[in-house]
């Protein structure tokens, strides 16, 4: 269990998120941290990198447990000597080491404001939602709680989630879950739980080195972000909404959307990516109005493709492979 999430309350609390450093010395990166997560994903500014490797998660269904944690919704999935009951992951920017997943957190808006919840944005657009992989590495650390504050700690692994006329069928299993998990403290078992099944049918990713979202913030994570969403519908997407704080019906009920942690400065840091944008613009089966497309994300509804600028650097910029 995430030692924060037995104390912790802060969606919403009384003070917020950006005080989260103040109320408690364990907390304090949250506050004074530089390489914070979540963060705006610029299109402008990110770089390529031949040498980031393909992402390889298992495709085993394992036994899991989905908890109504006040905050939010946690699944966990407890270490197991069954080679075939854990979720391990391998390649992507960490590599070599190897990780295994433990956790898996949803992020949602409030559906009945038309509020998105992603914790990441795309070109400053935020999404319907946003489900985390968290694995932690298990060359260098026994378990997660040791190695979420340690050097190269963790992998997250960020899947956007828009919306759609069908819903992801792993996600649609998980909102079916949730039904039974409405107030603070329920549980229920998921039997065959995949997490391969949450992901879009892309290899590509951006990436770059942050925290954790939630306390206490340590900046031990390195993010992948897939370069494609997967889909919920609407209707599904009240359901999780309908989750709550509240540990028994009342009339008043404490929903637990939105939880999300507010967008963090880049500081400086790179956002590196295997998507070769210029080598995509330059195919003859690329048409640049689409190069929003290719990297995954209709950002902005307003404007299908980057700017002149920033596309005339990518394609006539010989001696860089940043766009």
């Amino acid at each position: 269990m995430i030692p924060w999430l037995m104390t912790a309350c802060f969606y919403p609390c009384i003070i917020g998120p950006d005080f989260w450093g103040l109320v408690n010395k364990h907390w304090r990166m949250c506050t004074t941290g530089q390489l914070q997560s979540p963060i705006n994903v610029d299109p402008s500014v990110l770089l390529y990198d031949p040498g980031l490797l393909p992402l390889h998660i298992n495709k085993h269904q394992v036994q899991a447990t989905l908890e109504n944690m006040g905050q939010l919704p946690l699944i966990t999935i407890n270490d197991s000597l069954i080679e075939h009951g854990n979720i391990n992951i391998s390649g992507g920017p960490s590599s070599p080491y190897r990780y295994r997943l433990h956790h898996v957190v949803v992020h949602f808006g409030l559906v009945a404001n038309d509020e998105r919840g992603s914790e990441h944005t795309i070109d400053r657009v935020r999404f319907p939602a946003e489900i985390q992989l968290l694995a932690y590495n298990t060359d260098l650390y026994s378990n997660f709680t040791e190695a979420m504050s340690q050097s190269r700690g963790l992998l997250a692994v960020s899947i956007i989630v828009d919306l759609g006329t069908v819903s992801n069928t792993e996600l649609r299993k998980l909102t079916v879950a949730s039904q039974s998990i409405t107030y603070k403290g329920t549980k229920t078992i998921l039997k065959r739980f995949s997490a391969y099944g949450l992901l879009p049918q892309t290899q590509d990713y951006i990436t770059y080195e942050g925290s954790l979202t939630f306390p206490g913030c340590f900046e031990t994570v390195t993010w992948v972000i897939m370069n494609n969403p997967i889909y919920i519908t609407k209707e599904d997407l009240q359901i999780w909404n309908d989750l709550q704080q509240t540990e028994t019906k009342q009339l008043s009920p404490v929903l637990m959307s939105p939880n999300y942690r507010p967008l963090k400065p880049l500081n400086g840091r790179l956002l590196r990516t295997n998507i070769n944008i210029k080598y995509k613009a330059k195919s003859p089966q690329s048409c640049p109005s689409n190069l929003y497309i290719d990297m995954g994300y209709k950002a902005n509804p307003r404007r299908s493709l980057m700017s002149s600028t920033v596309l005339k650097r990518s394609l006539n910029d010989n001696s860089s492979e940043a766009f």
